[in-house]
């Protein structure tokens, strides 16, 4: 028995080997509210509303590997460029220095099909001021939709992943503090454009969070990421493994 768990626990392994190195691409999208005739002055990480055009910053040119650890995304204003998306400004050019952190983007470059697991904290806007926080989900209990609205929540992207999928504060992990945003959703095949929207627009709680987007301002954060094993193929492994463990014995006898 002791040999069959270990066996177990090594076809485990071999599980998350296969994994660790499926990668998502990761970029943002900056609605230009305040040159879209939306509401000027709003302090950074208020509600900016949803007026302008939205355009991607530093489209699909950064990845996350899902492999258990944080990792940190840059995006450095007035130098990444932009691709335009959506709304009557959207050109691939700055329009005005501030706006609302619209999105996130993760587009499914790594042609996964297996659950996705994420958790999203310490989003900072960093300006000529210093470093100004836009969403930590510290003071928020577990459970409650902040900043983002779930996966499926966008009509552009929800035809790429199953339903069902979770924004929700979480306690699990925290690259800061003791919370995190938990993010769940599963990609509907391994096309590799298939994206999902992981939009700010009306969220509950810290919807439309404002940032500064002047020459030489940075939007940063960090992403956990993992593939939820599925209990099938777990399994699978086991049961293999199990099979090969009594073939040996039963050629010993």
């Amino acid at each position: 028995m002791r040999k069959l768990c270990c066996v177990l626990g090594a076809a485990a392994l071999a599980l998350s080997a296969v994994t660790a190195d499926a990668q998502l691409a990761i970029s943002i999208g900056i609605r230009e509210t305040e040159a879209g005739g939306g509401p000027p002055g709003v302090p950074i990480g208020g509600n900016g509303g949803s007026a302008g055009g939205i355009e991607f910053v530093n489209l699909d040119n950064q990845f996350l590997t899902l492999n258990g650890t944080f990792q940190t995304f840059t995006f450095n204003f007035q130098n990444d460029p932009l691709t335009a998306f959506a709304g009557t400004t959207a050109n691939g050019l700055y329009d005005g220095t501030r706006g609302v952190l619209e999105m996130v983007r993760i587009r499914n470059t790594g042609g996964i099909t297996a659950p996705v697991r994420l958790w999203i904290d310490n989003i900072v806007n960093t300006n000529t001021s210093g470093p100004n926080i836009v969403s930590n989900f510290e003071s928020f209990p577990d459970g409650t939709e902040v900043t983002f609205q779930e996966p499926g929540f966008s009509g552009s992207t929800s035809t790429n992943i199953l339903p069902g999928s979770t924004s929700l504060t979480s306690s699990a992990f925290a690259s800061e503090g003791t919370k995190s945003d938990e993010i769940n959703f599963q990609f509907v095949d391994a096309t590799n454009t298939r994206w999902v929207r992981l939009t700010t627009f009306n969220t509950p709680n810290l919807p439309n969070p404002v940032i500064e987007f002047a020459n030489g301002n940075t939007l940063t954060f960090q992403i956990r990421g993992e593939i939820v094993p599925e209990p099938a193929s777990i399994g699978l492994l086991g049961v293999g493994a199990a099979s090969a463990l009594l073939r040996r014995r039963r050629f010993r006898v």
